[in-house]
């Protein structure tokens, strides 16, 4: 399996509020209050926590998500992640481990 490359990194020592437009991968290892509209890839990492509307290529998620998200491809739960919130997506993986709380529209 390749390995792909991360365009951005937010560390884990930023807060961020806001919103977030971008195309391509991103990373989010602190935390971040707002919105986020994007064709690429979000990441969100173990130490990531986010409280956000979501609009998303696709989504990996390692940490916290609490708001809706809309994405075109795939949503990606690894453990020990926790999304709370409504999903909307073609396809969902969620690995054992993983917590989520709302509704899900595939």
């Amino acid at each position: 399996m390749r390995e792909e490359s991360i365009d951005t990194v937010i560390g884990d020592d930023i807060s961020f509020r806001g919103s977030l437009v971008y195309s391509n991968t991103l990373k989010i290892n602190g935390n971040f209050k707002g919105t986020i509209q994007t064709t690429g890839k979000l990441i969100v990492g173990e130490t990531g926590s986010l409280e956000a509307d979501i609009e998303v290529g696709v989504l990996v998620v390692e940490g916290k998500v609490k708001g809706n998200v809309n994405a075109k491809e795939k949503i990606e739960l690894k453990k020990p992640s926790e999304l709370i919130g409504d999903i909307k997506s073609p396809n969902l993986e969620v690995e054992s481990g993983s917590k989520f709380l709302g509704n899900c529209s595939m």
